[in-house]
């Protein structure tokens, strides 16, 4: 018996004999299975899934057996799916061929991923739709690098108008410190000139406001200065030298004797030596004297005490009259905070700037202000200072 075996004619290679469509099948799903960076899967016509490939398993952390025959709105945030988005997606697949976005999608974890997705429409030759092929890409990492570029973008934007303000800034303390400051200089001092050559009553008492609100004009102007540099430089500079505090205290409290002749102002200080800077401790001192005559009893005098142990000094400025009511003590410090009217003067505390600045100026030193205010025993503000102080590092 003679075996007779099958020959590809002469024409026709063996390698291009012809392929069976399951060999095609077997290709694909081969194919398919070996893909590991997309989501590649079959959905029936009414969105389930038929098919998962290890790609799909890898992104979204199902396993075959428990996602085939799910609803693919399983990936969707539930506020999404809530709102028909999956079968609007099918239908516009089925009506144009293929469907394609980008957006949020969830894993099985519930941990969400920037997805590229597109679902294509699957038909058979006779136009009857058999389902869809839904190939998910996960761009998260992409999404991410987006995200850090237009923050970086964000950033530098924002350094750049921060560099503008600053640049305006510095140009309005440019136009406090010399364009208005020296006009106001002159007027003082013509003011002074004219009052010593003046003894009509009524014309002495019109230069004394002049120079009265020149002064204040002077001080508002100063305060406004401190305050943008205290916000500018993240603190006010301090140039710390050996100071005497009784020395100081004392001529801040003659100062004030001066211009508050009627009210009595006690000074109890030792000898006290330390590091600090002269003119910001005096501009804190005569703040707070000035406050305590200002909104203390007339009658009862202002006290200023100062002691000191190894490492700190603390000095009280005492004063008798209505306790500052619990709420306001919260904001005392706050800036542009103004007080009531002064029953006495009528006359409102100005910008609102002193307290907050006396406030910057200790912290500046490393020390801190405190306030304690009762009926009984008066208001009492407390600064704490160190022996030596550091300033701003």
């Amino acid at each position: 018996m003679v075996s007779r075996i099958a020959v590809p004619p002469a024409d026709l290679p063996a390698a291009d004999l012809p392929v069976t469509s399951g060999e095609v099948e077997e290709r694909f799903r081969l194919l398919v299975e070996s893909v590991k960076d997309y989501a590649i899967f079959i959905l029936d016509p009414d969105g389930r899934v038929s098919t998962w490939n290890p790609g799909a398993e890898r992104i979204k952390g199902y396993t075959e057996a428990e996602i085939v025959g799910k609803h693919f709105s399983i990936f969707y945030p539930p506020e999404v799916a809530a709102t028909g988005k999956c079968d609007e997606e099918l239908v516009i697949a089925a009506q144009e061929g293929r469907f394609e976005e980008e957006g949020w999608r969830l894993r099985k974890d519930g941990s969400k991923l920037w997805a590229n997705v597109t679902i294509t429409a699957l038909r058979e030759p006779s136009g009857r739709l058999i389902g869809f092929a839904k190939v998910t890409q996960d761009l998260t990492t992409r999404k991410a690098a987006e995200e850090n570029l237009r923050s970086l973008a964000a950033q530098s934007a924002a350094l750049a108008e921060k560099s503008r303000i600053q640049e305006f800034q510095e140009r309005f303390l440019a136009i406090l410190g010399h364009d208005l400051r020296n006009p106001l200089a002159a007027i003082d001092m013509g003011a002074g000139i004219l009052r010593q050559s003046i003894s009509e009553p009524a014309s002495v008492r019109i230069l004394d406001r002049m120079q009265s609100s020149s002064s204040r004009m002077t001080r508002m102007i100063e305060q406004i200065l401190d305050l943008t540099r205290s916000r500018l430089a993240g603190g006010l500079e301090m140039v710390l030298e050996p100071v005497d505090l009784r020395v100081t205290l004392t001529r801040i409290v003659d100062e004030m004797r001066s211009a508050f002749p009627t009210h009595a102002i006690s000074l109890d200080c030792p000898p006290l030596e330390g590091t600090w800077d002269r003119d910001r401790l005096e501009q804190v001192f005569s703040n707070l004297i000035g406050n305590a005559i200002v909104h203390g009893d007339a009658n009862a005098p202002v006290g200023v005490r100062a002691t000191a142990d190894m490492n700190q000094v603390q000095v009280a400025v005492h004063n008798e009259g209505p306790p500052i009511p619990l709420e306001l003590q919260k904001t005392l410090f706050n800036p542009f905070r103004r007080g009531e009217r002064d029953s006495r003067t009528a006359k409102t505390e100005g910008l609102g700037l002193g307290l907050y600045i006396s406030q910057e100026i200790v912290r500046g030193h490393g020390g801190d202000i405190d306030i304690e205010s009762t009926a009984s025993a008066g208001t009492t503000f407390l600064v704490s200072l160190p022996i030596h102080a550091i300033g701003k590092p």
